[in-house]
């Protein structure tokens, strides 16, 4: 598995991860087993995003953007396939994606920061609780007291990761840099899939 020094390997999934996310993954594609193998002997991060399709067929292409991910854990599960657990490092720019022979897709990146952080306005109380539920729900590995459901940017990140939105939504969450202008853009949507399921 060869890489130019400024490339990263692409895990391309249908949900984005943040910085600071925790992203627990079921591997069993050759193509991903040697890419967690290539990551932990290089000690180097893989990149998360979304894809689209390719007009040719073959492996969905990653989105233009992505996050960093590192490995923190791994296990062997009883179906045989490696379970790891990621945690999200730096937003990235995608450039000069290719699909090598195995269907594993590498891209150069540069770092997107986001804009600064800042205390989570009082409009959005009820989005906290909506986060502490899905955590709770999920058991991701947040403990109590690393919890920020005052900071716009860990909240925002936490409501795209685990909210099930579509892939493209995810994305186009993922790629706005003001945190309140992502709470902004999410709020109404769980509004609309809350009323939604009243409705039925």
């Amino acid at each position: 598995m060869a890489a130019s020094p400024t490339e990263h390997p692409v895990f391309v999934l249908s949900t984005v991860v943040f910085p600071g996310g925790a992203l627990p993954l079921r591997i069993f594609e050759p193509r991903y087993l040697d890419m967690v193998s290539y990551c932990m002997r290089e000690q180097t991060p893989f990149v998360v995003c979304t894809g689209e399709a390719v007009e040719s067929g073959g492996f969905a292409a990653p989105r233009s953007m992505g996050t960093t991910a590192r490995i923190i854990d791994f296990d062997r599960l009883d179906d045989g396939a490696l379970g790891i657990t990621a945690q999200g490092e730096q937003r990235v720019a995608l450039d000069n994606a290719r699909c090598a022979a195995d269907g594993l897709w590498w891209a150069r990146q540069s770092p997107q920061p986001e804009a600064e952080d800042g205390a989570c306005p009082l409009e959005f109380a009820a989005l906290k609780q909506i986060a502490a539920a899905l955590i709770d729900q999920t058991g991701l590995p947040y403990p109590e007291t690393e919890r920020r459901y005052e900071s716009a940017s860990w909240l925002s990140a936490r409501l795209t990761e685990l909210l099930p939105f579509d892939a493209e939504t995810k994305h186009e969450l993922l790629i706005i840099d003001d945190p309140t202008e992502r709470l902004q853009r999410i709020r109404p949507m769980i509004e609309i899939e809350t009323t939604g399921q009243r409705a039925k």
